[in-house]
């Protein structure tokens, strides 16, 4: 006779099933799983039925829930083996259940095989079979008492520990691993905060050629326990972490860095160098036709000697014109700049670190490289992606305690969003690099989005504001 836990409770015996209806009923055998080839005691169990209110006689109430089992294990089995089952001694009541009486029973058996099994492939055959034993949430109709809630944590424990080994037997054998991904999917959306089962799905992820999502998964993880429990994820997934970056996002090499100026003050791209403005207006070539003001004060064509433009309008724009002149610009200037203030966003609507500035003598740093998702990179609509840099501490001082922190654009439908607008940097001292790493949703339209990053300290304050920022700039298609 088996007693399934691992899901709804049921009790089946050569092909035949049953299950008892009442919560009472449910409660009393439940509470006789949860202590396995224990016999547990009269008083014990009617505190669990009835916590809040004993009943006049206990012991009679008990005994009640005892031959309503009885009478639903004989259904299945008849009378003659229905005492051996379910028996009651010294006070107390239990059950026969031999080594494998139940499914839960059953999987500890198969991870304890399977862990003294020297072939991997049959020690993952037996780990599969115990892990389809699984059917749902352990005990999961049955009133929660304390032993029953203990028990189901057990049970919930013990197949994190097979799925756990069962995916390292995988990844080195040769079952597929889509259908492994998929559990492991499932099971760490429910223990957020358990590191080896993240550093399994990360590298099934990442050897099915979906390195951007381990890397998204691993960015998660970090803020999760960042938030809960104020720690960094473990050096085992941290190593992970850069090996799935070493080999760039999609499995392939990572890109070359970037050409750095020589010299650079933050985690910057450097601006483009402004185009020479010329002294003068450089004379056209000889017997081209321009148009001019001649030197006899007419405007036309010509081939002849001509003077330039600059200099004939500022003498001709002399005294009450050249007043007049003025007025005109002033008032012109002045409506461009109510335009642009009426364009631009309020300074309440900035951030703070656009109005503080921290410079440091002989902070510096570069961009060594988009290690993810450079410039120009195609991602799909909706889709979300974790942009990685590398940054150089090339500066004196060491960074303690920065951040990145998203610059304009902000805000927008047609934008990449990041659900913080902060990325904390790793403490990195000077001659060493940091990889920073931030979690991009694309817009659900076709777009272009080139989103800046400045480095700043815990109140937002700029460390290098002489210089522009970092960013991804990534092309959002259908």
């Amino acid at each position: 006779m088996d007693f399934l836990v691992l899901g709804n409770l049921t009790i089946t015996h050569q092909g035949q099933s049953t299950a008892p209806t009442a919560a009472k009923d449910r409660a009393f055998l439940g509470e006789l799983l949860a202590h396995p080839g224990e016999t547990v005691s009269t008083e014990h169990l009617a505190n669990a039925l009835w916590p809040d209110r004993l009943p006049a006689d206990p012991a009679n109430a008990v005994q009640v829930r005892a031959s309503r089992l009885r009478a639903l294990l004989r259904s299945l089995t008849g009378p003659v083996e229905t005492e051996p089952v379910l028996y009651s001694r010294a006070g107390g009541y239990g059950l026969n259940l031999g080594e494998t009486g139940t499914d839960l029973a059953r999987m500890q058996r198969a991870l304890s095989l399977a862990g003294e099994e020297r072939d991997p492939e049959a020690a993952a055959k037996t780990l599969r079979e115990g892990l389809d034993l699984w059917r749902g949430e352990p005990f999961s109709d049955v009133p929660q008492t304390p032993c029953v809630l203990e028990r189901a944590a057990h049970a919930q424990e013990l197949r994190l520990s097979a799925m756990e080994l069962y995916a390292e037997l995988t990844f080195s054998g040769e079952a597929a691993l889509g259908t492994l991904v998929a559990e492991l999917a499932e099971l760490t959306s429910r223990n957020p905060l358990r590191e080896t089962l993240h550093h399994r799905l990360m590298r099934a992820l990442h050897a099915t050629g979906r390195s951007a999502e381990a890397l998204t998964l691993y960015e998660r993880l970090r803020r999760t326990l960042r938030d809960e429990l104020g720690t960094d994820p473990g050096p085992e997934l941290r190593d992970l972490h850069r090996e799935i970056l070493a080999s760039g996002s999609d499995g392939t090499e990572t890109v070359e860095p970037r050409p750095e100026p020589a010299e650079t003050g933050s985690a910057t791209d450097p601006a483009p160098p402004a185009k020479p403005v010329e002294a003068v207006d450089p004379a056209p070539p000889a017997g081209s036709t321009i148009p001019a003001v001649l030197a006899d004060g007419s405007w036309g064509w010509s081939f002849k000697e001509t003077v330039p433009w600059g200099v004939l309008l500022r003498r001709r724009l002399s005294g009450k014109r050249a007043r007049l002149t003025a007025v005109v610009a002033v008032v012109v200037c002045l409506l461009l700049g109510a335009a642009l203030w009426l364009w631009l966003p309020r300074p309440e609507e900035l951030p703070p670190e656009t109005h503080l500035v921290r410079p440091i003598p002989g902070d510096r740093s570069r961009l060594a490289k988009d290690v993810t998702y450079p410039d120009g990179s195609t991602v799909r609509v909706g889709e979300t992606f974790v942009k990685t840099w590398q940054i150089d501490n090339i500066g004196t001082v060491p960074w303690r305690d920065r951040y990145l922190y998203r610059q304009w654009p902000w805000d927008g439908e047609d934008l990449c969003q990041t659900e913080h607008r902060s990325v904390r940097i790793p403490d990195t001292e000077p001659g060493e690099s940091a990889l920073v790493s931030v979690e991009v949703r694309a817009p659900r339209e076709p777009a272009r989005c080139k989103v800046y990053w400045k480095m700043v300290d815990v109140d937002g304050n700029q460390y290098m504001p002489h210089l522009s920022g970092i960013f991804f700039d990534v092309t959002v298609v259908p």
